[in-house]
């Protein structure tokens, strides 16, 4: 169909001044009227002699639900290929508990697997070796004369053995990428412990660089997956190997009509010298890359860490090392960025965990606006987007509204960071700081533009992908993995304890709100798609039940019945 009309409906538009309405026109792809069933009908009759050729069909939605397409604005589509799901189910270490289990799981696996020429798996949560830690030495004693390397499940640290240690080239003095952030761990004599965080990890994740046809099969199978549970937009945060195959893939994808949504890619930043060269080498990629559904228009950094292995950074320091993490590159630098970034007309996506990484953005922002304002520098015109701010300083929430700037958290984790306890949280944070993180609501409501995401990197629990897994989290922060599994297989929600603050559960309304419009804004085609509006790309989706009728904990469950991307139906496997 090209032209048509949906009517019967129970329409959620996102339009502020006309909010729900139960019927609407589709003409080229695009809304053409929004309202009642007799607006629309007459709107037909209206148009009939002038300008459609063909009869108009009707679609009797029969009261079903209706809402714009979603928008998933932070994700790492090829760089979850690169790092593939388990393939060593024999030997799962994701529930492992103690630093003995994870070691016994390696000696059950070279004892099953005696000739491979390296070792490598997810072991879990680093706060299970917390007060234990798993050195090389230890590894050592296991495999000597191979690789081992260990990566934690948040995927930001990893531990090697001496053998991984000389492969990787990483010797008794090599320098740290960023001190506090990227680095080397060593013990109090200075030798290598075989902990290596953050981006000191790329040449790891360099190591098995999938086929074009291995990446275009995972490629397919993600977005066949988000498009089933109603994604129309993406947006992809960057992958830290091989741009050009990942861009170069993604081109001749959609020039074969195999990318059914709309892609925006980012350049990602995560070593320090490249960020002299990195304007140029975006303008590059996008000359030579962009096609019709895949853009390049977004730098994206990796500017701090994570909390869980101390490298995000923090204004105040942690409980217990007394450290405060540390950031890819100076404020002083990123100002100098920010300006050369805003001179270009390019939108900035960072990776920002802690307090102090989203204080020096901030920081940089006002700057710079300031600089607009009084016409010392460039009116201040490009979009940065902070991901994930798991911890804010009370007075810096409202700051995200005053200077512009987008927020964009991940709800699924509103139910444990990656799964870490309050009790770990305030053993890193202490007990104030520990009980008060993702603080999405409250940002919300200062007006600032709040936008939400999966960003996941693993494949073997797609679930946690869905939008409506992250809904049921940012409404409940509760996870839906604690609960029971019933016999036809789906969980049983409520389970969970509520992740603390209780009152940073979110409304339906915001978490809607952030997962389409808000969406569009960080991407700067909010006059396109978020809405059901006149003009605006017809992407929507019906559902069975009304998304905020809806069970709470069943909310996990929910796959849209019917998917639309410009006015067209998509297939869902």
């Amino acid at each position: 169909m090209n032209d048509y009309i949906v009517k019967n409906a129970n329409v959620y538009t996102q339009d502020k001044e006309h909010p729900w309405a139960e019927a609407f026109a589709v003409r080229g792809g695009k809304f053409a009227c929004v309202g009642t069933n007799e607006e629309v009908e007459f709107w037909v009759v209206s148009q009939e002699s002038e300008v459609l050729t063909e009869p108009v069909e009707t679609l009797d939605l029969d009261g079903k639900f209706v809402m714009p397409g979603i928008v998933d604005s932070h994700t790492h589509i090829a760089m979850s290929v690169f790092l593939g799901g388990d393939d060593d189910d024999a030997f799962p270490m994701y529930d492992c508990q103690s630093k003995e289990e994870v070691l016994q799981k390696l000696r059950d696996m070279v004892r099953e697997h005696p000739f491979r020429l390296f070792y490598a798996m997810f072991y879990g949560k680093i706060e299970i070796l917390a007060d234990d830690p798993i050195t090389r030495d230890d590894l050592d004693k296991i495999v000597r004369f191979r690789p081992v390397i260990l990566m934690e499940g948040e995927c930001h640290s990893a531990i090697l053995n001496s053998a991984a240690l000389r492969y990787f080239k990483i010797k008794e003095n090599t320098e740290d990428i960023a001190p506090g952030l990227s680095r080397y761990d060593r013990d109090e004599n200075g030798r290598l412990t075989g902990m290596i965080t953050e981006m000191t990890m790329v040449p790891i994740l360099a190591t098995e660089t999938p086929k074009e046809n291995e990446l275009r099969l995972g490629i397919t199978k993600l977005l066949s997956y988000l498009v089933s549970r109603g994604v129309t937009t993406i947006f992809d945060a960057g992958n830290m190997t091989e741009e050009d195959l990942i861009f170069r893939t993604f081109k001749a994808m959609d020039e074969e009509g195999k990318i059914p949504v709309r892609m925006f890619m980012s350049h990602m930043l995560w070593h320090p010298d490249m960020v002299e060269d990195a304007i140029d080498q975006l303008k590059r990629y996008k000359a030579k890359y962009e096609t019709q559904n895949v853009r390049l228009e977004t730098m994206k950094m990796m500017f701090d860490g994570t909390q869980r292995i101390h490298t995000a950074c923090m204004v105040e320091p942690y409980a217990d090392t007394g450290t405060s993490g540390g950031t890819l590159i100076s404020e002083e630098r990123l100002l100098a960025f920010m300006r050369d970034l805003n001179h270009a007309g390019i939108d900035f996506h960072l990776h920002t965990v802690g307090e102090g990484a989203v204080r020096k953005v901030m920081n940089c922002v006002e700057t710079l606006r300031r600089e607009g304002e009084s016409g010392q520098g460039e009116p201040f015109r490009i979009t940065v987007t902070c991901a994930h701010d798991e911890v804010l300083r009370p007075e810096d929430c409202g700051r995200f509204k005053e200077l512009g700037i987008v927020a964009n958290f991940t709800p699924s984790w509103n139910g444990g960071v990656c799964g870490s306890e309050p009790e770990n949280m305030q053993k890193l944070l202490g007990p104030e700081r520990g009980l008060c993180t993702l603080q999405s609501r409250t940002v919300f409501e200062t007006g600032a533009t709040v936008s939400f995401s999966s960003d996941e990197v693993e494949l073997h629990n797609m679930d946690r992908w869905s939008p409506f897994w992250g809904m049921e989290v940012g409404l409940t922060r509760q996870d839906p993995d604690f609960g029971q599994q019933l016999v036809d297989g789906r969980k049983d929600g409520g389970t969970a304890p509520v992740y603390p603050p209780a009152d940073e559960c979110m409304t339906m309304e915001q978490l809607v709100e952030g997962y389409t419009l808000n969406g569009a804004k960080q991407l700067g085609i909010e006059d396109q798609i978020g809405s059901i509006e006149v003009g605006k790309d017809a992407d929507y989706l019906v559902l069975g039940e009304n998304l905020f009728e809806v069970d709470p904990y069943r909310l996990h469950d929910v796959v849209p019945e019917r998917v639309y991307i410009k006015g067209k139906l998509q297939s869902i496997l």
